[in-house]
């Protein structure tokens, strides 16, 4: 264990001395235009001692100084609000906060956000009522009334492992203590040493955890910023590495837990912490050091012939000059040979490195064909589903179309106009499996990339889904558009489903008109699409790509709701973006635009 916490310390100070030579270059992050600042963050006010509330109300921890000592490493400055776990969690996915200093990385995280190396690693524990004689184990807790913080990596634990059928949440962890401590409820989950603490400040002494530990829950805690928030990841990620390498990280530790910190990196932990985030910078470090060193070596093989040519070729003293000759020589072979060894030491290094890359790779490779077997089950179950809903739904509308053509003179008007009402919904309903079944295979359809004639496509789009009688109402204007480069079925689709939309939601106006046309830039093409229809409040452009999400009755434009969330999901493979922009009763614009190939117009087939 010694062994490894010194090779541990080792990679820390390698990485802070890569980070002194990176910060040196004009190219370093912070040292330029443009570099980050300023930023806001969020922490909660009871997450003791790691995020707390001091006296004067304002927001305290371990984590708030080690984040303070982060941002101040890389010189940025960060603002501090407080507020209740799920809704900061909330507010860093929507982008209203640039970080949180103290968030457990978990799969369900993974999602929304992106998160430096870990810092610190906790245990869970279960905490029950004093005198609890009936919970021993985790098979235990499967019919207990099991608390926990709603949004904490507890409730995503006990749901992902189903620990309990009857899961409560709180707005806080004071809360769920005081809730058991009242004889409410039979167990709270959370970190062992969040929870003795908060039991401390709470002076709750009726409420104590059990000793075995919770497979699973053991969590790294990382700073957390939103997906795709690069340029401050880098920096943040810099800032730590920073305040680990200097001792800063063991100053702000023994300030809040003393000499002795009960929650140990444990062997495992070191060696995942090792291996997931210093051994490629290391890789990359050793290669750079062999160059240097061999580049170092033939510098001083040089030198050396040259000075023994120099003693060759000079008049001074022979016998003297042969002595130092000698000297040097032996000096600089046994330079040479301590070189030597130490650069067969890192080869060797090395390909002990190679090989666990490999059997990581071995591993890919598994996990991958069971991607490919669990996407082919996908599909066969789009089919049964497509089948056993679409079986009744035709029984519905046969037999309903049989009453109106033999028996339609046994009904009144209104059984009639039911009758019709059956036939229309079992009609849309069918459009409405379609649409879905669509949607869903457009994540596993193979991308076939070639280059697009948009205007012919376009124009052909039109030509096929407006009739002749419309046409003649319709100033339709397609302007000379470029190519682009994409899955020529997919994009069809893409003007199908926006070329549908301009001509249905203008159908109520007296002089319809429809512009297609696009903006180019040096990285991508931007097509639009639009019309001077029915239009919509910005407000709700989020709405417009999500599955079902209509605002307009259907009583004023029919549709499933489905379409323009087919587009967004096709234009997101191709690596572009979709939006919308309108107003009521003038009309709609809809946005789409596609790199250039260069820039990496799609993913890889």
């Amino acid at each position: 264990m010694k062994t490894i916490k010194t090779t541990f310390i080792f990679l820390i100070l390698l990485w802070s001395q890569v980070y002194t030579v990176h910060a040196q270059s004009p190219s370093a992050p912070h040292s330029g235009k443009g570099a980050i600042s300023r930023i806001m963050i969020a922490s909660e006010p009871d997450y003791p001692p790691y995020c707390i509330v001091d006296k004067n109300g304002k927001p305290d921890g371990f984590s708030i100084d080690l984040f303070k000592a982060v941002a101040k490493a890389v010189h940025i400055q960060a603002d501090i609000k407080i507020g209740v776990w799920n809704k900061i969690k909330q507010d860093l996915a929507e982008g209203k906060i640039d970080a949180l200093p103290l968030v457990g990385k978990t799969p369900e995280r993974e999602t929304f956000f992106d998160f430096t190396f870990p810092y610190l690693t906790l245990h869970g524990a279960v905490f029950v009522r004093e005198g609890t004689e009936n919970i021993h184990s985790v098979n235990d807790l499967r019919d207990k009334e099991v608390l926990v913080m709603k949004g904490d990596n507890a409730e995503e634990y006990v749901r992902r492992n189903k620990i309990s059928t009857k899961i409560f949440t709180t707005a806080t962890f004071a809360e769920a203590f005081h809730l058991l401590a009242s004889g409410e409820h039979d167990a709270v989950i959370t970190q062992r040493v969040l929870g003795l603490n908060l039991l401390k400040n709470l002076e709750i002494t009726s409420v104590v955890p059990l000793d075995f530990r919770l497979n699973g829950f053991q969590q790294d805690f990382c700073i957390a910023v939103r997906k795709g928030d690069t340029a401050l990841l880098s920096r943040l990620s810099e800032g730590l590495s920073i305040v680990i390498a200097n001792g800063t990280y063991d100053d702000i530790q023994l300030k809040w837990f003393g000499p002795v910190y009960k929650e140990r990196l444990h062997f495992k932990d070191i060696l995942r912490i090792v291996f997931y985030t210093f051994i490629p910078f290391l890789i990359v470090l050793s290669a750079i050091s062999i160059f240097i060193l061999r580049r170092e070596v033939k510098r001083k093989t040089f030198s050396l012939q040259q000075e023994v040519k120099g003693h060759r070729q000079a008049e001074n003293d022979i016998r003297i000059l042969k002595d130092e000759l000698e000297i040097m020589v032996a000096t600089r072979t046994k330079e040479l040979n301590e070189k030597i060894e130490k650069l067969d030491n890192s080869q060797q290094a090395m390909l002990y490195m190679v090989e666990d890359l490999n059997d990581m790779t071995a591993q890919l490779k598994q996990e991958r064909q069971k991607l490919e077997t669990a996407n082919k089950e996908l599909e066969a179950f789009s089919y049964s589903v497509s089948h056993d809903l679409r079986a009744p739904l035709r029984a519905m509308d046969g037999y309903a179309r049989i009453l109106l053509d033999e028996y339609n003179t046994l009904f009144d008007s209104e059984g009639n106009r039911l009758l019709n009402v059956i036939t229309e919904n079992a009609k849309k309903m069918g459009q409405l499996i379609d649409d879905l079944l669509r949607f869903s295979r457009i994540g596993r359809h193979e991308l076939r990339i070639s280059i697009i004639d948009m205007h012919a496509m376009a124009n052909s789009v039109f030509d096929e889904i407006v009739s002749e009688s419309e046409k003649r109402n319709i100033d339709f204007d397609l302007q000379i558009i470029p190519t682009a480069y994409g899955d020529p079925s997919l994009m069809r689709q893409v003007w199908v489903n926006l070329i549908s939309n301009a001509v249905k939601f203008s159908s109520k106006q007296p002089n319809r008109r429809i512009e297609i046309g696009c903006i180019k830039n040096d990285k991508e093409n931007t097509y639009y699409v639009k019309d001077n229809g029915a239009g919509f409040e910005m407000e709700y452009s989020n709405k417009l790509f999500g599955v079902f999400q209509r605002l307009h009755s259907e009583a004023e434009f029919e549709g499933t709701g489905v379409g323009l969330a087919i587009v967004k999901r096709i234009i997101m493979r191709l690596n572009g973006q979709v939006w919308a922009e309108g107003k009521v009763n003038e009309g709609a614009a809809f946005y789409f635009s596609i790199p250039h190939q260069e820039h990496g117009s799609a993913e890889a087939v």
